[in-house]
């Protein structure tokens, strides 16, 4: 008659490993190398500093969108914001602004709320020493100053990788992190439909929505066209489920500007 093999028990593993020392070890190590990739990868993780990843407010959701400002996927992005009268955030990569001032200009003149999203976006720099992350923000920082009159106290890792030097260089200048709990992946080449589906079938009150309206310098080939035609209709769900949309500036309880220029003279 067939039987069921038993479930071990705890008291059998452990007899197991201790019979076997370099099982235990494997076994620890395997938690550590997950526990690192999680500290790292994980964007909302908050082992290395504390991030924001939701809003108070359950009848609201903050839309934001990240790597711009890019004018060919910005411009038609505001615009749509524009005739629906919804204000929302723009995490801003500094070479992309330096680029287009008048972009950044536009996005605070036009009720946005904008934060640093690093220099590059480069997708090695995420392990790079406090010193790089200190020039990263605080170059970023004051070309977004330069452009807006605004220094963000908002700070968004590429990609929302995280790491303890970048932490401690985001602390020491003054920023705050800040993730997502719903995120598009239109970076990757799928529909305006999936765009759309993804966030219908994730979002809840008091989430912060992640879009990409902007080009990282290393993807110049690539397109946001789809985020632009699915923005909208995610305008549209998020009405007729009751939500507000605002920026961040009217949704968390802390100033999201500094009130001088920035991080100057904090880095290093």
């Amino acid at each position: 008659m067939f039987e069921f093999p038993r479930i071990p028990t705890p008291l059998d593993i452990g007899r197991t490993l201790a019979g076997h020392p370099w099982l235990a070890a494997a076994g620890a190590l395997g938690g550590g190398t997950a526990f690192l990739g999680y500290s790292v990868l994980y964007s909302g993780s908050q082992v290395f500093a504390p991030v924001i990843k939701r809003i108070k407010d359950r009848r609201a959701v903050a839309l934001t969108f990240d790597d711009g400002p890019t004018p060919a996927f910005t411009g038609p992005v505001l615009d749509i914001l524009a005739r629906r009268n919804v204000r929302a955030t723009f995490f801003l990569i500094g070479r992309n602004a330096r680029t287009n001032p008048d972009m950044v200009a536009r996005i605070v003149a036009e009720g946005h709320t904008v934060g640093n999203h690093s220099w590059d976006h480069d997708h090695r720099g995420a392990f790079g020493s406090r010193s790089y992350w200190a020039a990263q923000l605080e170059r970023t920082s004051r070309i977004l100053f330069d452009a807006s009159g605004k220094s963000p106290v908002l700070f968004r890792a590429p990609m929302g990788f995280k790491t303890f030097s970048q932490a401690r260089a985001v602390q020491r200048a003054g920023l705050r992190f800040v993730a997502w709990r719903v995120r598009a992946w239109d970076t990757l080449s799928i529909s305006a439909r999936t765009i759309t589906r993804i966030m219908k079938n994730r979002v809840r009150g008091g989430d912060i929505l992640t879009l990409h309206d902007g080009l990282e310098p290393a993807r110049r080939h690539c397109s946001q066209e789809q985020t632009v035609r699915a923005l909208p209709q995610i305008i549209e769900y998020l009405r007729d489920r009751g939500y507000r949309c605002v920026p961040l500036e009217a949704a968390l309880d802390f100033p999201v500007y500094e009130s001088t220029q920035g991080i100057s003279g904090k880095g290093g």
